[in-house]
């Protein structure tokens, strides 16, 4: 039996287009116009990783408020819910046994949030966060760490993934990688690295129903 890890944000729930205004916003609380254009850049960092990136990008940027000010935003204005047809794919893994987990670089206590705001806590055999690993995506790490939680080989994973550093931290793990994009273009060379790709959770579905032998 293969296990299934889930990247969250942009794959698992649709919580990742409102980073972008988030980012504006905070951005230009400073004077800098147009942060969010750097969303798809940095989708699937850890914490440290994508407050890296705005140093690199911005440094005279106060990283600390900027961070603190566009999570003020998040929280006002995000409603957790479900990717289309991710909670089916859930549901449906569940009834055939099949063990899962999360992997993402948000933290363990939006991840737990985020679960419980859909009332999906008990479908989730482990869980991993950004913090729970040295080096996050595209190291393979937080890929690695959830499948020993899960007591699964890496070659019997599955990964779904919506970004290029989830895709590329899928591929380094050893694990079999499928693409779902959200607002990230994934190029010839990270599609090389896929097992599959499909344009919703709904194909995802189709897949494992019609392919794989559960």
């Amino acid at each position: 039996m293969f296990s299934v890890i889930f990247d969250m944000d942009g794959t698992l729930f649709d919580t990742q287009r409102i980073c972008i205004p988030a980012w504006d916003w905070a951005g230009e609380r400073q004077g800098f116009k147009n942060v969010g254009k750097h969303i798809p850049v940095i989708c699937g960092m850890s914490d440290v990783g994508w407050q890296k990136h705005l140093k690199d990008n911005f440094p005279e940027m106060d990283v600390q408020k900027f961070s603190s000010e566009a999570r003020e935003y998040v929280v006002k204005n995000l409603v957790v819910k479900y990717m289309p047809g991710a909670e089916e794919l859930v549901k449906f893994f569940r009834e055939k046994g099949v063990k899962l987990a999360i992997a993402s670089g948000s933290s363990q206590g939006s991840i737990k949030h985020h679960l419980a705001e859909v009332g999906g806590t008990q479908y989730f055999d482990a869980i991993v966060g950004g913090a729970d690993v040295k080096n996050g995506k595209p190291a393979p790490d937080i890929f690695l760490l959830a499948a020993e939680k899960l007591g699964a080989e890496p070659k019997d994973c599955y990964v779904l993934e919506d970004s290029p550093n989830g895709i590329r931290a899928g591929h380094a793990a050893g694990m079999r990688v499928i693409g779902i994009p959200d607002i990230a273009q994934l190029s010839d060379e990270l599609k090389a690295l896929e097992t599959a790709e499909f344009k919703s959770m709904y194909e995802v579905l189709d897949f494992f129903k019609q392919t794989v032998i559960i």
